[in-house]
């Protein structure tokens, strides 16, 4: 077994650092703790695979969910009704209708929703065409089974080469897709041993004005449609999924106002947009054609163009770098506010080895507060959250104990090391559970100083939505009053003041006594 490699070829040699490299580049230069080395050697995974793995997950969950092949006949919008949306379904042969709240069309690029519901999908085609084609077959190429490949071609462009994860599909006779196959990979040689699939498509950008008319949304290729040339349609479908998803289900477990779905337009369609706009310049390069707007000179090679396209757009690429303007849930002002939350390693009470931060983050729909609760010094005997810190903590826990309980999990995050129970340090209970950044290294990354703290709020997606001062509790509060329909959960309880605890032993996190949260 090999480990997954992506290599580009020009004139039969090859040329280190150019096209898909980018890939590794990027998750090389993020903050995940996930490297690319780690990542299976067999990265191409056909979409009907993971249809099947989706489907199997959701099935788990609920095993009464209306499964394929259902067809979607009609809906209408009676207002005045709990369930709005009426849906007329055939399911084998047989009509009937199904009521319910809102209705999500991902259903693809010729959605049947967004016709249904009128959504303006507007577009251009370009002028491009690509072939691609499954088959077995023979070839002098280096390392043709290693992984994914670019072979530069002067005629065809870029060809991309990738081995596939499981047995050939069917289609009928090629012959002349066989002859263009052979000859943009020249020169190397290539001997089709079957040919098993082949299709050949025209390259267009559309997308839809809005992903949502009153209770029906769009979302992943019914939303917007591109070329493959990035390899975005499923990562942007699947951010479509989670920001709608979070805050659908919040809706409908009574948590969060309506209003709060009208984001959802705002923030993944300005997204889409970008996909749209990246999509014309790389499916253009890749063709070999280098778009008038980057005004180069005649004899330009468009490789080198798309070499540009990828290393400066790499981070968006990858899924890293999607970022969401401000809005109802991020405010304006904040330092990261719609930015992916940082990551960095940090240590549990009384462990040697550090951990993820982004692995202690539940995200099961609610939002997070990440406490960073400053500087740890030491003592005659231990060690403490430096005064300034520590009286800070301690208003905000105050403020927690007396108001209406947040719709949020709490994680507390200290500077320093050589404390083995954290309630020693804060001379109060934790507010959930609590982390060590031995080298500030985590308070860096979220630009909190260790001399003064911070409280920083992650939505249920990651993305940094607020930050305010250590004793901010009543900001804390404001900002979520926009939001929440009703109070949740019962009211914190947080004993203040010293606590004794008792000395040494490896206190494991999980186990330790942290103050209760909202439900």
């Amino acid at each position: 077994m090999h480990r997954r490699s992506t290599t580009t070829f020009k004139d039969g040699l090859e040329e280190p650092g150019r096209g898909w490299t980018f890939i590794k580049t990027a998750v090389a230069n993020s903050d995940t703790m996930f490297k690319f080395r780690y990542l299976t050697p067999f990265p191409l995974l056909a979409l009907k695979h993971i249809e099947d793995v989706l489907r199997d997950l959701v099935s788990e969950m609920d095993a009464s969910v209306v499964k394929a092949p259902v067809k979607l006949l009609s809906y209408r919008i009676v207002q005045s009704s709990e369930y709005p949306v009426i849906a007329t379904i055939n399911e084998q042969g047989q009509s009937r209708d199904v009521h319910c709240k809102y209705l999500i069309g991902a259903d693809g690029g010729s959605s049947t929703v967004r016709s249904l519901g009128n959504f303006s999908f507007p577009g251009t085609a370009s002028p491009h065409k690509w072939i691609r084609l499954d088959a077995i077959v023979i070839t002098d190429m280096p390392s043709s089974r290693r992984g994914s490949a670019a072979i530069e071609s002067e005629k065809y462009g870029n060809v991309l080469w990738t081995p596939t994860d499981n047995g050939p599909a069917t289609d009928g006779p090629g012959s002349a897709i066989m002859a263009v196959a052979k000859e943009a990979l020249h020169p190397f040689t290539l001997e089709f041993v079957t040919l098993d699939w082949w299709t050949v498509y025209e390259i267009g950008q559309r997308v839809a004005e809005t992903f949502q008319s009153g209770p029906v949304f769009l979302a992943g290729d019914a939303a917007h449609t591109h070329s493959s040339g990035a390899a975005q349609g499923l990562n942007t479908g699947i951010h479509d999924a989670v920001n709608l998803g979070w805050k659908l289900a919040g809706v409908l477990n009574g948590l969060y106002h309506e209003d709060i779905l009208e984001t959802y337009t705002a923030e993944r369609r300005a997204s889409a947009q970008r996909v749209i706009d990246l999509d014309r310049d790389i499916a253009a390069l890749i063709s070999g054609h280098v778009p008038a707007h980057f005004n180069a000179p005649p004899d330009a090679d468009a490789n080198e163009y798309l070499e540009r396209v990828f290393s400066t757009n790499a981070a968006f690429m990858v899924g890293l770098g999607v970022t969401y303007d401000a809005n109802l849930i991020n405010r304006p002002g904040v330092e990261l506010s719609g930015h992916r939350a940082p990551n960095g390693p940090v240590f549990r009470p009384g462990r040697v080895l550090p951990q993820s931060l982004r692995s202690l983050i539940s995200y099961t729909g609610r939002f997070y507060a990440l406490v960073f609760g400053g500087a740890l010094e030491p003592t005659a005997d231990s060690v403490h959250l430096n005064e300034v810190c520590a009286t800070k903590f301690r208003a905000l826990c105050e403020h927690l104990a007396v108001t209406s309980p947040l719709p949020c999990e709490f994680l507390t995050l200290l500077a320093g090391s050589g404390c083995l129970q954290p309630t020693e340090a804060l001379g109060a209970q934790p507010l959930g559970r609590t982390v060590y950044d031995h080298s500030g290294a985590v308070f860096g990354a979220y630009g909190v100083a260790t001399s003064v703290g911070a409280v920083i709020l992650l939505r249920p997606d990651g993305i940094v939505s607020f930050k305010t001062r250590l004793d901010g509790g009543q900001e804390l509060s404001d900002y979520f009053a926009p939001l929440v329909h009703h109070q949740v959960g019962k009211r914190l309880e947080i004993p203040l003041g010293a606590v004794d605890a008792p000395a040494g032993g490896d206190i494991d996190v999980e186990s330790e006594q942290a103050a209760p949260v909202a439900a």
